[in-house]
């Protein structure tokens, strides 16, 4: 599965990636338009920061008051009162600041004075982020498999219901999602091939400085990007030094506004967030019972747990995700142990279990098993998946068994969209 001589595409590759992205704007339309206003995770705080961006062309303050727990309760049951209002809902305020600047000029292209279009302009906004990442996980799966192979990685990601579902939400993990895909490329090109100069740690770290300024999760690209620099480069510490400068260089105007927000000793606004959020779950002590919940609940949000994580999905679909998961780590374990050892497929790995390891930290402090954490690693784990699906099959009849695993799992994401989602939101009003 070395890649292809040139990585050019014949007709059919191109064939399968336009039917990929037909596929996910079908999709995607549905998510965005059968999901009701506010019923994604965290949708009215997002919201609520791109409309302060957009209204004073400043960045907001987390303060005390805005979380209310009560508030957010009613909300997600579709029981909101008269007297309540979202506009309240700002606990986000304290996130890095990229997405929102971005997505101000969306918010602002058309009438405010209507919620329900500024919300559907902004999930349109998420959905095109989400298109590019598909693109980018195509260019990143194509430098570590064959040609033939890497072009149903992008159709492996469309199949994960909730890829599809993020993106078609207010929020900034699409654009998350993208960047870290778009950090990936780099380090995967630099593991395959040599590089001088100083243009790849310069243009890396401000790559990776970006991510974090959209999502603090993104920081794991870091210690990565060391670390293939130390494998690839015979000036290790001169390229480390250029790659963490550039970063600090980036991030620094948005650190500024925080030191002098928040203070010296809570640069990343962490401590005001735990204040504000005071009754949010904590973690509660291990127990066998934690562990079960916690495995269980990641597995079933990775794959399609809708809204504000209350619309599970029939048992049925989670064993067939399940059975596919299966088999594409026994695939990869059995059948291409041998590529685990290549550096490359080391740093695909690496960037799973780092994203794992960041996953598992954060629920030591707050409880939240929500698997969509994870997709700042998607693309390699769909390139992994795809792989271990491929070990099984002959060379020549790889691409059809591809296509009818990956076409699969497109037809189960459409199915959860109509008949999990569609049914969940019953006694919600789609829009408005």
């Amino acid at each position: 599965m070395s890649r292809s001589p040139g990585g050019t595409l014949g007709g059919h590759g191109f064939a399968i990636l336009a039917v990929t992205l037909a596929c996910y704007a079908g999709l995607v339309a549905g998510y965005v338009t059968r999901t009701p206003i506010w019923q994604n995770p965290d949708e009215p705080a997002h919201f609520n920061y791109v409309a302060f961006v957009a209204d004073t062309g400043g960045l907001p303050e987390l303060r005390p008051g805005d979380w209310d727990l009560a508030l957010l309760e009613r909300l997600k049951n579709g029981t909101l009162q008269p007297s309540d209002s979202v506009a309240s809902i700002r606990y986000e305020s304290w996130q890095p600041p990229l997405f929102y600047l971005a997505a101000a000029p969306v918010y602002r292209l058309g009438p405010t004075s209507d919620t329900t279009a500024v919300v559907l302009r902004l999930r349109a906004f998420d959905a095109v982020l989400g298109a590019l990442t598909l693109g980018l996980a195509y260019l990143v799966a194509r430098e570590v498999l064959g040609t033939h192979v890497a072009v149903f990685v992008p159709a492996a990601i469309v199949g994960v219901p909730m890829f599809t579902a993020v993106a078609a939400a207010v929020s900034a993990d699409p654009l998350a999602n993208l960047l870290a895909a778009a950090a990936l490329l780099p380090l995967v090109r630099r593991m395959r091939r040599s590089v001088r100069g100083v243009t790849w740690p310069v243009a890396t770290g401000a790559l990776i400085g970006i991510g974090i300024l959209t999502k603090l999760a993104l920081a794991i690209f870091v210690p990565l990007a060391v670390a293939v620099i130390v494998a690839r480069s015979s000036r290790a510490r001169r390229e480390s030094v250029l790659l963490i400068g550039t970063i600090a260089l980036v991030v620094a105007p948005w650190l500024v506004h925080q030191v002098t927000t928040y203070g010296w000793a809570d640069p990343f606004a962490l401590g005001r967030h735990a204040a504000v959020v005071e009754d949010q779950g904590r973690f509660p002590g291990l127990s066998p019972d934690y562990i079960s919940a916690f495995l269980t609940t990641t597995f079933h949000s990775f794959w399609a747990q809708f809204g504000w994580m209350a619309i599970v999905a029939p048992t049925r679909l989670y064993w067939a995700w399940g059975l596919l998961t299966l088999a594409a780590l026994v695939g990869l374990v059995v059948r291409q142990r041998h590529r685990l050892a290549e550096p490359t497929w080391r740093l695909l790995a690496g960037v799973v279990l780092t994203s794992i390891a960041a996953y598992i930290g954060y629920n030591l402090s707050f409880e939240q098993f929500q698997g969509r954490y994870l997709f700042t690693a998607l693309v390699p784990i769909a390139i992994l998946l795809v792989a271990g699906w491929a070990a099984w099959l002959p060379a020549r009849l790889a691409p059809w068994g591809l296509a009818l695993i990956t076409g699969l799992l497109i037809a189960l994401n459409a199915y959860a969209l109509v008949r999990v989602l569609g049914p969940g939101f019953a006694g919600f009003a789609f829009m408005g």
